[in-house]
């Protein structure tokens, strides 16, 4: 019976780092996977956590210098906690690129097509903080008028998140190809391998 220890699966990915060489099976990349991108997740998390809530002030103060104040703290926060995102998953990314490359030896397919992975996440998450960063300008106009001319009603209320979504630029080009690159890749990292042995060595 084959060895599907977690001590294993550690074992394998993390001594294939910087090895693309030979094959493994789906169970082997998607708990390597999850090792992976676990420790990430929490941490990118407890970030947005702290980032997301500004310091208590318990000197109080005036309340409009307070509220720009506030506005301040999150528009900075939003762009701080876009760029951990991408940094995070760039080195989630980075870290399965071989194991990636085995999965794909595996369907019998060039490891090379695992730099889609670390292609598609700079893409995408460029792409995101662009959007992002408009829609915070977005915002930040917005918020200003409301607190001179307060919404009259609940309908004003709801037509300000769709007035924020139509704010949004569409996605870029770069990101749409990255995005069907990697449809692609998650599809031939679910299937199973080849039977038997294939041109990347005997099967896992």
């Amino acid at each position: 019976m084959a060895d599907v220890s977690i001590g294993r699966i550690f074992r394998r990915g993390f001594a294939g780092l910087f090895a693309a060489r030979g094959r493994d099976n789906r169970m082997q990349f998607w708990l390597f996977s999850a090792l992976v991108f676990g420790p990430l997740v929490t941490l990118q998390f407890i970030v947005q956590m702290i980032l997301s809530f500004p310091s208590v002030d318990l000197s109080g103060g005036q309340g409009a210098i307070r509220t720009a104040s506030l506005d301040a703290h999150f528009f900075e926060s939003v762009a701080i906690i876009g760029t951990v995102n991408l940094v995070l998953h760039l080195i989630g990314a980075l870290l399965l690129v071989t194991a990636v490359a085995r999965r794909l030896h595996d369907r019998d397919r060039s490891g090379w097509w695992s730099l889609i992975l670390p292609f598609a996440v700079v893409a995408v998450g460029l792409d995101q903080a662009r959007r992002t960063e408009a829609m915070a300008k977005a915002m930040a106009r917005w918020m200003a008028e409301a607190r001179q001319t307060p919404p009259e009603g609940i309908g004003d209320v709801f037509a300000f998140p769709a007035r924020l979504q139509a704010a949004m630029p569409g996605p870029d080009w770069p990101a749409i190809v990255a995005g069907l690159a990697m449809l692609w890749l998650a599809i031939e990292l679910v299937r199973a391998g080849t039977a038997g042995d294939n041109r990347y060595g005997p099967r896992p």
